[in-house]
Parts: C-alpha cells; sequence; structure tokens
C-alpha cells in the first residue's frame, strides 16, 4: 500500500505541458485509482502506515493548496504574459472553480464519508481539489513554454495531498478523486467559456427607465 501511494503522487508528478491533451486521461487514471483505494483494506492498509506519523500536525498544505493559483497570479502581475486575454483567462477561472466547489461540496455532503481522524465529510479532499485545479490552470497558462513552471505546480498540489494523509485528515481516494476533480474542472473550464462567451457575444439586453409621476418603470429588450 506504501508503495502504491507513492507511485501515485510520482505519477502526479508526471503532468506537464506535454500532456496538454491528455489530460482526461489522468482523471480517469486519478478516478480509478480513487476506485481501487475506496475499499476497507485499502484503509486500513493507510493506518498501519499512519502509525508512523503518530504526532504529526502541520497546517503548510491550508497554503499549499492556494500555491499554484497564486504563483500563477504573481507571474501575471510580473509581465509574464500568456498571449491570452486578461479577462478570459479571469472568467475561466471563475468558471472551473465553481465548477470544482460543487461538485466537491456536493460529494462530500451526498457521501458524508468519515476522515480518518473520526470528523466527517472526508470524500474528496477539498484541499487537493483547490490544488490541482491550481497546478492545471498554471499549466495551461505557462507549461508549454515554461514546462519547469508546470511541474513545480503539480509538485505542490502532490505535496498538498501528501500532507492531507500524513495529517491524518483524509485516504488515499479521496485525494486521488480531489485531483481528479481538481483537472477536470479546469478543463471543462477551458472547453465550456470559450462557448459560452460566442454565447453571449450574440445576445444584447438593453434596458430603458420609465419615469411617471405615480412610478418608476424599466423596459427591458433581449436580443439574440
Amino acid at each position: 500500500m506504501k508503495n502504491n501511494i507513492i507511485c501515485f503522487l510520482l505519477a502526479c508528478l508526471s503532468f506537464s505541458s506535454f500532456a496538454q491533451k491528455k489530460a482526461w486521461y489522468y482523471v480517469a487514471g486519478l478516478s480509478g485509482a480513487s476506485a481501487l483505494l475506496y475499499t476497507d483494506f485499502a484503509k486500513n492498509e493507510q493506518k498501519k502506515i499512519y502509525q508512523n506519523f503518530t504526532g504529526f500536525h502541520s497546517s503548510v498544505d491550508d497554503v499549499t493548496q492556494y500555491s499554484p493559483a497564486l504563483i500563477n497570479l504573481g507571474l501575471h502581475l510580473t509581465g509574464f504574459s500568456t498571449g491570452e486575454n486578461a479577462k478570459d483567462q479571469l472568467a475561466t477561472f471563475l468558471l472551473g472553480t465553481g465548477t470544482y466547489v460543487v461538485i466537491t461540496q456536493g460529494l462530500k455532503y451526498t457521501i458524508n464519508e468519515i476522515r480518518p481522524d473520526g470528523s466527517e465529510h472526508s470524500f474528496p479532499s477539498g484541499h487537493t481539489t483547490t490544488a490541482f485545479f491550481g497546478a492545471r490552470m498554471l499549466d495551461r497558462a505557462y507549461g508549454k513554454k515554461y514546462p519547469a513552471i508546470a511541474i513545480g505546480g503539480y509538485a505542490l498540489a502532490t505535496a498538498t495531498g501528501a500532507l492531507r494523509m500524513a495529517n491524518n485528515k483524509h485516504w488515499a481516494t479521496d485525494v486521488a478523486m480531489g485531483a481528479a476533480i481538481g483537472i477536470a474542472s479546469a478543463e471543462f473550464a477551458h472547453w465550456a467559456y470559450p462557448k459560452l462567451k460566442k454565447s453571449l457575444d450574440k445576445t444584447s439586453v438593453n434596458w430603458e427607465p420609465i419615469v411617471a409621476p405615480n412610478f418608476y418603470a424599466a423596459r427591458v429588450s433581449y436580443a439574440f
């Protein structure tokens, strides 16, 4: 089991700009790994491994989950241009963020898996989802030209997942699914936003205020 977790973490590090068109294969692989690890046997094995970390606690994962996204923002602010419209990038980021938050929270409260430490809402790992979403967005923005930046983002995301397990807050299945959801949300946003933008560009909403002695109103027209 310990070797399987190590292999999983190393596999996460293999993401780079060279895998731009294969992201959905990684999503499928991570989802499959999550399904395989969603067993009592896997959880018992993880409990045995955790005995080596008894007493360990770190809040670093509360920071590293946002690190890839912050690096992305920092690079933009320092003038590292990606050639894409900043507003479009922000809109894509917000769409992806909304997607993974809805999916993650929906699963947490629907499945209500008990965490290794006995608390609720374990599956999937929200920290890991956030980290891998940020890493995938960073890869999309800079990975093709600067592969090292993409690898650094995935390394931080992987470290986040590892720390969630070391802190006894998540099972390996939670971390694997969190990574899958994060990457899938980034891919979905990049696919959906251009279509949404194109649709919105074809429509227009106009309104005209109407002021009368006894009331106020507005005339709204919608063209498509």
